[in-house]
């Protein structure tokens, strides 16, 4: 048609410049952010899914990293429990050597001398030993009283709520070993006079104390028992409500006082090794405690165990989660490339077949010459 005010191949190629224009800026930006999907409209029900990967993959990472943080935290309190068991073994080899009548009064003082400082050292390391600034070997024990409690922590291993593993960490703390009705014999350590006879006042047939007597006599059991100060026949071999790192061991007495008269004052507080019988039930007692302290570090490298695996396990599925989160949201350089070239060469293309479309029209000036 020889019409002036309608070019419809202008307007043609017009249409294929805009359309062309926006395909090749799609293309640029899908280049220049890496993502496929840079809004809503490139892909409605892609960016949903993408998020949603996202977020997960995200709590996965999180989550590995809370696995290896706690790792860490049980190494911590497993080297800890190592040194608190190495000076157990010491404590051990003090109290045999004090057990044996070759050694005299100022022998047993000065064995008792390291006792006394290896229970201080253990005291310190529970009391001391801290993760991120919180104390985890304690279990917040108060040692006023019989009380002793576990550190019970929850360590986040999933991507969502309640996905998590318990942490049960016992006391090591040597003072919450109360048992009020034990009271071990205190003796001048100049003189190994007795001042107090503690609960051995009497001897079987008034003979010297046995072992079987001692631990009788201290409400305790030669085998174990509960560590609650609750000595019923019900629960004289109780290990199940244990909440201490020591087991059903007693290393502390208390401070409780004791009745006037010449023998009153304070309860011994730890338990020590300046008698042979003292040094007998020490014995007793640091055995319950290295089986029941080794079995705790046993425990710890169990939880180690299993957060290695966990820790692997999450790292597999986020890898592949991610995997198919790019898939929907990250561009393809290969075929953005491809798509950019093309709509390169068709906007030439069109640009030109516009200036053919307009220049058409100039043919209809030789109508009016």
């Amino acid at each position: 048609m020889s019409v002036i005010n309608t070019n419809m191949s202008a307007l043609i190629a017009t249409n294929a410049i805009i359309a062309n224009d926006r395909a090749q800026e799609i293309a640029m930006q899908r280049l220049s952010t890496g993502l496929r999907i840079n809004s809503a409209a490139d892909d409605a029900a892609g960016l949903a899914i993408s998020a949603r990967m996202q977020a997960e993959v995200s709590g996965l990472n999180m989550a590995t990293r809370n696995a290896n943080d706690a790792i860490s935290m049980l190494e911590t309190i497993a080297g800890s429990s190592r040194e608190i068991g190495v000076a157990l073994q010491r404590m051990r080899e003090l109290a045999v050597q004090a057990a044996s009548d070759t050694y005299g009064v100022t022998d047993r003082a000065a064995l008792d001398l390291e006792f006394g400082q290896l229970f201080s050292e253990m005291q310190r390391i529970a009391t001391q030993t801290t993760w991120n600034e919180m104390t985890v070997m304690n279990g917040a024990n108060n040692a006023a009283d019989a009380t002793v409690t576990v550190s019970r922590l929850v360590i986040q291993i999933g991507k969502a709520a309640l996905q998590n593993m318990p942490l049960v960490i016992k006391s090591f703390d040597p003072r919450t070993t109360i048992r009020v009705n034990a009271q071990v014999e205190m003796v001048n350590p100049a003189t190994g006079t007795m001042v107090d006879d503690g609960n051995l006042f009497a001897a079987p047939a008034g003979g010297a104390p046995t072992l079987a007597f001692i631990a009788a006599a201290l409400g305790m059991d030669t085998t174990g028992n509960d560590n609650h100060n609750n000595n019923s026949v019900a629960n004289q071999s109780s290990r199940d409500n244990e909440t201490q790192a020591f087991g059903a061991a007693v290393l502390w007495t208390g401070d409780l006082l004791r009745p006037g008269g010449a023998a009153g004052g304070v309860r011994a507080r730890r338990i020590d090794i300046m008698s042979l019988s003292n040094a007998n039930y020490a014995l007793i007692n640091l055995d319950k405690a290295i089986t029941a302290v080794s079995a705790e570090r046993a425990k710890y490298g169990a939880y180690i165990s299993r957060l290695e695996h966990a820790g692997d396990n999450l790292t597999n599925v986020a890898l592949y989660q991610e995997q198919s989160r790019s898939r929907i949201a990250d561009a393809d350089y290969a075929i953005e490339t491809s798509a950019l070239s093309r709509t390169t060469i068709i906007a030439q293309a069109s640009t030109a077949m516009l200036a053919q479309a307009n220049a058409a029209k100039q043919t209809v000036l030789t109508l009016l010459q």
